[in-house]
């Protein structure tokens, strides 16, 4: 999602750029995220992008000469790639060497953006560095430094035919998230040179907010979604803000010290590296990068669609799934007939647990219960055990318990470990290794498979992505919980955990856990 930001200004030349308002401002505090220190030029007073100016030119992104800026003078291909490189803050630069350069002030930004795919030269392998800079040319440069993808949408300027076909993609692009528009008679006018105060209003518009230091940085006062974020730096905390565009991190930023507190965020956490850009999540206020070898989800989230009654469906009819609940001891007196007249397919039965200070194994005091009440009113049924193992022998002697006590039952969906964390300084489990954890749902889902039944994990976003590495448990099919109306998580699961406080009659003293599954395990070998 991407706020489009509209403000009418009057700009005498023919491409108009839309506006969006930011939180800074030359005479903003240096706990703001742009640390802005004033600069001034005795040529913008009045001018329509003084405030666009100000800002960049505080950032050191821009800079005059003599006091003087020249808002509406041409800007030259080097100055472009000289802006881009003071934003973007590439590291790696290209070793080969475009034919027409020479030893100058713009040879390391051209190098730099050649490496990064934005600057490509023409057919003869030049740059042209003191030629002006065209409208298709500067937004080709920007689309590509931004990582927005050229579109096939159509263009209503009344010129559109005029642009290259190269850069037409990208201008739709621009144009369709909101960037550029027409002139009052509709003109892009392509090859028309792009002034220096314009490119600056281009830059301003797209960015709400860069980071080119270390700190925290509060956005409580700003007000509404913002769009470009850049992050450049390491040890970077936003506080208070929302975000609806993407957050770009430059290269070579450690996105393990990034933290994004009281943060909304809509849009994409990318980050350049040299062979490109790389993708990140959002999790707590952790960034954590994107495994492309895992499966995506495969679920459309509108598609999920739930009754008055809380029962979950999903509106595809290729496909078929199934409504389940999971209880444990504290849902009291369960009448599982009547829960089964409501569509409960399947039940997963808490078998037991692990203390989570004392670390004994404890049964749950209901499960012969609710097992025998579940298949005998034709519930298929799993079961879980809530696991705070802190290693492969412990988790190993979870599974062991698990097998003992489901030793002659019917049990034909999964056996589950669920390993959770535990709001408590005192809990056994806080500092457990990733490695350890992967080790101990490994241990335990093997043994589980090795006694002929189905094994499956099962954890919450935040666990999932922080304490495991999933690629380490992938060869189990995954039961996750996220306790909305359509699920968030990126990576693809089997069982969707969606609500934890049901009515349904059957449970009369308590609420109860409620699932959706794409998968009937009671038709399929383990």
């Amino acid at each position: 999602m991407v706020l489009k930001r509209f403000i009418s200004t009057a700009i005498a030349t023919a491409l108009l750029i839309s506006s969006a308002v930011c939180p800074v401002s030359a005479d903003t505090p240096s706990s703001t995220p742009d640390k802005i220190t004033p600069v001034s030029f005795t040529d913008t007073a009045g001018h329509w992008a003084k405030d666009a100016i100000d800002r960049w030119a505080s950032l050191g992104v821009v800079v005059g000469e003599n006091g003087l800026f020249r808002p509406d003078d041409p800007l030259t291909r080097a100055e472009i790639a000289v802006i881009l490189q003071r934003i973007m803050r590439y590291k790696t630069a290209s070793p080969d060497y475009f034919m027409d350069l020479r030893e100058d002030w713009y040879i390391d930004a051209i190098q730099k953006l050649r490496a990064a795919g934005v600057m490509r030269g023409d057919e003869r392998n030049c740059a042209s560095p003191n030629a002006t800079i065209t409208r298709e040319e500067a937004i080709t440069l920007i689309a590509r430094a931004f990582d927005i993808s050229a579109a096939d949408g159509e263009l209503s300027f009344t010129d559109a035919g005029d642009i290259a076909p190269w850069a037409k993609g990208y201008v739709t692009a621009m144009t369709e998230a909101g960037y550029l528009r027409g002139s009052d008679n509709n003109c892009f006018l392509p090859r028309v040179p792009l002034t220096r105060a314009e490119a600056v209003t281009i830059f301003n518009n797209m960015i709400t907010a860069c980071f080119y230091e270390s700190g925290e940085y509060d956005y409580r006062p700003f007000e509404g979604l913002a769009d470009f974020v850049i992050i450049a730096a390491d040890d970077v905390t936003i506080l208070n803000f929302d975000i609806g565009g993407n957050i770009l991190l430059t290269e070579g930023v450690n996105a393990e010290t990034i933290r994004l507190k009281t943060v909304q965020h809509y849009g994409e956490i990318r980050q350049y590296t040299p062979t490109g850009f790389t993708r990140h999540l959002k999790v707590a206020s952790y960034v954590v990068p994107v495994n492309e070898h895992l499966p995506v989800c495969s679920w459309d989230p509108s598609l999920f669609v739930k009754n008055d009654k809380g029962i979950m469906t999903y509106a595809d009819e290729s496909v078929t799934t199934y409504f389940g609940v999971d209880v444990s001891s504290w849902q009291g007196n369960i009448d599982w007939h009547k829960l089964k007249a409501q569509g409960v397919y399947f039940a997963f039965i808490r078998v037991g647990y692990r203390g989570y200070e004392s670390g004994v194994i404890n049964p749950d005091t209901k499960f012969e219960e609710y097992i025998r009440g579940a298949l005998d009113a034709g519930i298929k049924v799993g079961v879980y055990f809530f696991s705070q193992a802190l290693d492969a022998d412990e988790a190993y002697e979870e599974a062991r318990f698990v097998l003992d006590k489901i030793r002659g039952y019917d049990i034909t969906f999964p056996v589950v470990f669920d390993w959770e964390t535990i709001g408590s300084e005192t809990a056994r489990t806080n500092n457990i290794k990733t490695e350890k954890l992967c080790e101990a749902a490994n241990v335990f889902c093997n043994t589980i498979a090795e006694a002929g039944y189905t094994p499956m994990v099962y954890c919450n976003q935040n666990v999932s992505l922080l304490y495991y590495e999933l690629s380490r448990i992938q060869a189990f099919d995954f039961w996750y919980a996220e306790y909305k109306d359509q699920p968030t998580f990126y990576y693809d699961f089997d069982i969707w955990q969606y609500g934890s406080s049901a009515k349904l009659d059957g449970v009369p003293d308590a609420f109860i856990d409620v699932n959706i599954s794409f998968v009937d395990y009671s038709q399929r070998k383990p």
